[in-house]
């Protein structure tokens, strides 16, 4: 018989601990936290009480990314039913690569890749959990590998030199994906951006030509929908018709703007989604599902297991009266956890609507954030503002230089966190640098905009007198 009320009244103490007032940052180098806390292994255990106290210490001293004071990542504040969803998963420890290890979960996770499905627009598609965005989009661009090369998976590249192409703004897992899939990082193109942040199309295509020229073989292009710094969508439907034109493959990355297909106000942004073959989502983004909980949709059914499959039927993967659930074959992964119980107890919990309403409300909470720049004398926003991401910078009167200005908005973010008053970071665009500020906590208020961006004018007088 299991006793696991011990655990639970541990749990309960440090939760305990992690309700209370605190700082959304402790701000502690890693040589000050290691002067104060032995992270030391043994030969011998230690008792209940000794891991409490470290558990309490853990908590305390990791940013407290459930405040409305956090704004430095695109995730902030905190899901109780996913929360609750991710310990029950932990507590029966199941393993996602067959139904017969994971018979409710599979169930669960094929309802989540149906419901994407149908906010995207694939009539017929396929999909599956993954790790994060970056194995997503890895996985997307192993697929247009797949397309273009379809002996790749038993012969490798067959001596072709495979071009795929982003913007200059994509997430930095292209370049990862790049290198895992043996394309090389010199054969990902980064396109232009228009001062929007968004792909210009016509770039992409002179991209393309270009790389046909010099006998090489393009085969995936990648849009971003959400861009890190500024929140830009690229434009859809002229690409998709770009690689139509050249039979390539056409990957959304959504991992922090595909939430927005759960607003009708809002899910223009994505307009003509349903003309990309495929599209990864993070769910432990905008959504707040505890990390990680993120998918993969494809548009055609088949393609995950053509591309990925192999292995693993001599002992695992049996043809028995579930076979047509098992998910592994599907999955670059082996074990994987069950990070489906989460993001539906979600998606159970709030409903389609819920999230919809969290977007909305955010897109107001983001609308009052730029008019409250726009109108301050010392602010100046660096970019347009589409999604939830603000990028804005304090300018003192007196006249100062693109690097003095850079390294006054730093330091405006460095002492704010190190005062634990707000966490916020900052970043550069088209050669500007600035404060970024993301709006991702459900709980946002107008105060609250107003309070951060007062800190970050007060912090900038302080520092210009």
């Amino acid at each position: 018989m299991h006793n696991l009320n011990n655990e639970l009244e541990m749990l309960k103490q440090v939760i305990q601990d992690f309700e209370k007032d605190r700082p959304v940052n402790t701000a502690a180098s890693a040589r000050e936290v290691l002067e104060t806390l032995d992270v030391g292994l043994s030969d011998s255990g230690c008792d209940s009480e000794t891991l409490i106290a470290f558990a309490k210490q853990y908590v305390g001293l990791n940013p407290d990314v459930s405040q409305t004071d956090f704004f430095k990542l695109l995730y902030s504040g905190l899901n109780a039913p996913a929360l609750f969803g991710e310990w029950v998963a932990s507590l029966s420890n199941a393993n996602m690569h067959t139904y017969q290890m994971s018979p409710v979960a599979t169930l669960m996770e094929l309802e989540l890749i149906k419901q994407w499905n149908q906010l995207i627009g694939y009539e017929h598609g396929e999909g599956v959990l993954v790790s994060g965005g970056s194995q997503g989009n890895l996985i997307g661009m192993m697929l247009g590998r797949h397309h273009k090369v379809g002996d790749c998976k038993r012969l490798g590249l067959l001596g072709k030199t495979l071009v795929a192409y982003v913007s200059d703004q994509a997430h930095y897992s292209s370049q990862r994906a790049a290198n895992l899939l043996g394309i090389g990082t010199d054969n990902l193109i980064g396109v232009a951006s228009d001062e929007e942040g968004r792909l210009i199309p016509e770039e992409l295509e002179k991209e393309i030509k270009s790389s046909l020229e010099k006998g090489h073989t393009p085969f995936y292009i990648g849009l971003t929908a959400g861009t890190t710094v500024i929140g830009a969508y690229d434009p859809i439907k002229p690409c998709a018709e770009i690689a139509k034109r050249y039979a390539l493959w056409l990957h959304v990355d959504g991992a922090w703007g595909a939430p927005v297909l759960f607003s009708k106000d809002h899910r223009h942004l994505m307009s003509d989604v349903s003309l990309s073959d495929s599209m990864s989502w993070d769910a432990h983004k905008l959504l707040s599902v505890p990390l990680t909980a993120s998918g993969i949709q494809v548009k055609n059914p088949g393609m995950l297991k053509d591309a990925i499959a192999g292995g693993g039927g001599e002992y695992l993967f049996h043809q028995d009266e579930n076979a047509d659930f098992n998910l592994g074959e599907k999955s670059i992964q082996c074990g994987r956890r069950a990070d489906s119980l989460k993001v539906w107890m979600s998606w159970k919990a709030n409903g389609s609507q819920g999230f919809a309403n969290k977007v909305e409300h955010l897109q107001i909470m983001k609308a009052h954030c730029v008019e409250q720049i726009e109108n301050h004398p010392r602010f100046t926003l660096l970019a347009p503002s589409a999604y939830l991401n603000i990028l804005f910078r304090y300018e003192p009167e007196a006249a100062l230089s693109e690097e003095q200005l850079r390294e006054l908005n730093i330091t405006i973010c460095k002492n704010l966190k190190s005062k634990g008053s707000s966490f916020i970071d900052y970043a550069s665009f088209k050669g500007r640098s600035g404060i970024r500020l993301i709006l991702g906590n459900v709980d946002t208020t107008s105060e609250i905009v107003d309070n951060v961006l007062a800190l970050c004018a007060e912090e900038g007088d302080l520092l210009t007198q």
